[in-house]
C-alpha cells in the first residue's frame, strides 16, 4: 500500500514486526486498543481506505521530523474522535522510500503516567525520551 498525503509524498507503508510487537504486543489481545491498531493495519495494509495522513511537528517540545501521523480509528472527520494514533518516519531503503511504522499509543492519555504516542515515537526515533538527557 502506498502511503500519499500530507506533504504530498508517497511511498510505501512498512510495517516491521519488532516495532509492531513492541507498540501493539503490550497491549492484552482482547483490549480496545489493540483491536483498534489492528483494525487500522489491516485497512491500511488492504489499500481500501482513505487515509488522512497529518504531518507531525518538526520542533517543538516532542519534535518529529520527517514523521507523520494517522488518527486511530480510521476515517473519523475529527481528530477528538480518535483517541489514539499511529506515527510513522520516511526512510530511504535502497532506491525507495517508506513509511516506516514507528509507534502506536494513545494521543492524548487521561493517566499522566501513561507516555502518549508522540513521545513514544521519540523514544524509538531517539533512544529515549523527548526532555531526557
Amino acid at each position: 500500500m502506498a502511503g500519499a498525503g500530507a506533504g504530498g509524498l508517497s511511498a510505501k507503508v512498512v510495517f516491521g514486526l519488532r516495532a509492531w510487537d513492541e507498540e501493539v504486543g503490550r497491549f492484552h489481545p482482547l483490549s480496545p486498543p489493540r483491536a483498534r491498531a489492528q483494525n487500522a493495519r489491516k485497512l491500511i495494509e488492504g489499500g481500501k481506505q482513505p487515509l488522512k495522513w497529518v504531518n507531525c511537528k518538526p520542533d517543538g517540545p516532542i519534535p518529529l521530523p520527517g514523521c507523520r501521523k494517522l488518527y486511530v480509528p480510521l476515517g473519523k472527520s475529527a481528530p477528538s474522535e480518535a483517541p489514539y494514533g499511529l506515527v510513522f518516519l520516511l526512510v530511504r531503503r535502497r532506491d525507495t522510500l517508506e513509511w516506516t511504522f514507528v509507534a502506536f499509543g494513545e494521543r492524548h492519555p487521561s493517566n499522566s503516567k501513561t507516555r502518549n504516542v508522540y513521545e513514544r515515537a521519540y523514544k524509538r526515533i531517539n533512544g529515549r525520551y523527548p526532555g531526557l538527557r
